[in-house]
């Protein structure tokens, strides 16, 4: 029988502060996060703590979700901003 750990938990990156390299790492470890734990799943035969499992793999998925929409805002304000600057460069 698989021992499941107490808490499971994967902290993610701050979407405001991170690069595209490091989100694309953080998408695959929460895939895999998620594709090893539902692999996991039927082996539990508590319904709460299956139901709090899935819970928290679904959050875990929207999180990462958010914090990718905050970097893509992010990344659009820097790309604007030295855009702006490099025109004001050239421009004069």
């Amino acid at each position: 029988m698989t021992n499941f750990p107490s808490s499971i938990a994967v902290t993610l990156p701050d979407g405001r502060e991170t690069t595209f390299d490091e989100m694309q790492r953080y998408q695959q470890i929460v895939q895999d996060f998620i594709r090893d734990q539902e692999a996991l799943l039927p082996q539990i035969k508590d319904t709460r703590r299956h139901n709090e499992i899935i819970d928290y793999l679904r959050m875990l998925a929207a999180s990462y979700n958010e914090q990718l929409g905050v970097y893509k805002a992010a990344e659009a304000l820097r790309k604007q901003r030295l855009l702006v600057a490099m025109m004001r460069i050239v421009g004069g």
